[in-house]
């Protein structure tokens, strides 16, 4: 005869997940043989629990990658607890990229997932490829500018973007293909249930989803509730019971105070979150300092850069192509040498003629040394440290090495032309004896040199994420020391005043990319970088272009607070006192 246990004993010993405590003291369960199965399940449930993942000691000793006890305790507590779906909504910063790596690499090993799909913002695809590669050894295709993309059927590792992927092209084949594991990244984008971003999520056909964000909510708690669903449909029950439940107010923006534990309880079983103040337990974290200069031109420089100017204002507004006009200005706005590309170009068209090429080449030549480039050399001065400098063209990256070598400085260059090889090569010369890496926005996407704390904006990408971009491949877990971010303008172009009046205004280089993307997730897609040209363009005179840049620069900071505020204010509201980190759980 099996001796029933007693109740006390189960209290205590057992998390009482299904019920079993309700079932003892009502008495609707007095089987004996129910009890002993149900505590073998229990028995087995704990054990699931506290099991290692089978890949902790490869990761943890592997050179490629710094993984800490957070990220190693989350996606154990998503594979063993969770059932291999949850939301990671560590704070910015702790790395999110890398548990989910962790996570894929556990379930690729231990056969639990063979297909994977990665949906991320178009601009971090990239990032995702190469850190999955470097760090994990896993070779994912993505699904644009990769000559190895076939088809969505046809790859078992596949990146793509959440705005590709919406488009019937890519939406009906990706629905048509059974993912073991859909990863999300910036999964905030999917906060309204209305939109096709969310019903393309909802409706693939996946086993486990992992949803990657460090803003789960930023204006009500039906975002939270939108992504939840996404996780469990159903588990919450409708929005109006949900809503009736919980919220407290009639935006949706406050709980309920005695079913706070309640709803704790509830995203226990979804949201693991990590805070900064958790974590700085065992790392660093530096600050960025920014120092911008805005330069003043000798007369050479203005002469040439207003001679050009006044070409491409008069083609705009003859109506001509403003977007290859946006890319004469950035060119003339970067150095002397992406200047002559500029005129090359515009002759090219037939925007100029041969005469005035020449004549305007000819006072190009004449400028022995950019001003932007006499400041870099003073930046850089007798320097030991080692200093990351981006250009978004060729040309002015030719220039600055050219004449940083001709100045004693060991230089190494980093760029999209080149082979994985030469890559490989000119990160481990930087690693080594180069003092310098002159790279371009897109050879630098998806590095990581925390070894450097400098970096040199020599000219300015108009998207604001790709600032950050740069600045984020140094400024990362791992960097130890405070990273310095030099920008350079010259005075009366238009990068300085995106530089002075906006990018300055809002503080951008002291922003993550997580309180950016807040301010630029809904109306960044290129389209600002067209007004900033067309208000410098339309601009009469230096005042006037100064007051319509500083009107943009305020709507920016008015932006910037308004998000802030949201999310700092409903942060307060729904996740004080809560705990959704793992760390309370121990080491690992």
């Amino acid at each position: 005869m099996h001796e029933t246990p007693h109740i006390e004993d189960v209290r205590t010993i057992f998390p009482d997940k299904f019920g079993i405590k309700d079932r003892l003291r009502t008495g609707t369960a007095q089987n004996p043989e129910f009890l002993t199965l149900a505590l073998k399940a229990y028995g087995l449930y704990l054990r699931l629990q506290e099991q290692d993942l089978s890949i902790t000691e490869a990761v943890r000793a592997s050179e490629n990658v710094s993984v800490f006890d957070h990220q190693i305790l989350a996606a154990r507590k998503i594979k063993n607890e969770l059932g291999g779906s949850g939301m990671l909504a560590d704070e910015v910063g702790l790395g999110k990229t890398v548990e989910a790596g962790i996570l894929i690499k556990e379930f690729l090993v231990t056969g639990l997932a063979r297909s994977i799909l990665i949906l991320a913002p178009p601009s971090l695809l990239p990032q995702w490829q190469d850190e999955m590669s470097s760090k994990f050894d896993l070779d994912f295709v993505i699904h644009r500018d990769d000559p190895r993309f076939k088809d969505v059927q046809s790859h078992n590792l596949l990146l793509m973007s959440h705005s590709s992927a919406i488009y019937p092209s890519q939406s009906i084949p990706l629905s048509s293909t059974y993912w073991d594991m859909v990863v999300v990244d910036e999964a905030h984008s999917m906060k309204n249930a209305e939109t096709a971003k969310h019903k393309l999520v909802r409706d693939l056909p996946k086993r486990n989803l992992l949803l990657l964000t460090a803003t789960p909510v930023q204006n009500n708690l039906e975002e939270m509730y939108n992504l939840i669903e996404l996780l469990r449909p159903g588990y919450l029950g409708t929005w109006a019971r949900f809503r009736d439940t919980y919220v407290d107010d009639a935006e949706s923006r406050k709980i309920r105070p005695f079913m706070r534990d309640r709803l704790q309880e509830t995203l226990s079983k979804f949201i693991i979150r990590t805070t900064r103040s958790e974590a700085k337990k065992y790392i660093k974290f530096t600050d960025r300092i920014p120092h911008t200069s805005i330069l003043t031109p000798s007369n050479e420089e203005s002469g040439l850069y207003r001679a050009i100017t006044n070409i491409i204002r008069a083609q705009y507004k003859a109506g001509n192509d403003v977007f290859a006009l946006m890319i004469y200005q950035r060119l003339a706005s970067s150095s002397t040498a992406a200047s002559r590309r500029a005129l090359y170009k515009m002759k090219a068209k037939g925007l100029i003629s041969e005469g005035r090429h020449a004549e305007l080449v000819s006072a190009a030549s004449a400028i022995r040394e950019d001003s932007k480039l006499s400041e870099l050399q003073r930046i850089i001065g007798g320097s030991r440290s080692k200093f990351l400098i981006f250009t978004e063209f060729y040309a002015t990256q030719d220039y600055i090495a050219e004449h940083l070598q001709k100045n004693g400085h060991s230089v190494t260059l980093f760029n999209g032309r080149m082979s994985p090889e030469e890559k490989r090569e000119s990160v481990t010369r930087f690693k080594g004896d180069a003092c310098v890496m002159v790279s371009t926005s897109a050879g630098g996407e998806g590095q990581n040199f925390q070894f450097c704390h400098n970096i040199v904006n020599y000219d300015l990408p108009w998207n604001p994420m790709r600032v950050e971009q740069r600045i984020g491949r140094v400024h990362r877990i791992g960097q130890k020391d405070n990273v310095r971010i030099f920008n350079l303008a010259l005075a009366g172009t238009i990068e300085a005043y995106i530089l002075e009046l906006l990018y300055v205004k809002i503080n951008l280089f002291r922003m993550a990319l997580g309180d950016m993307d807040l301010m630029f997730e809904d109306s960044w897609a290129g389209g600002s970088s067209r007004t900033w040209f067309t208000e410098y363009m339309n601009g009469e005179g230096e005042q006037e272009r100064r007051n319509r840049f500083s009107a943009l620069g305020d709507d920016w900071n008015a932006q910037k607070e308004r998000a802030a505020d949201a999310v700092l204010d409903f942060n307060a509201d729904v996740f004080r006192n809560f705990d959704l980190s793992v760390l309370k759980g121990g080491e690992s």
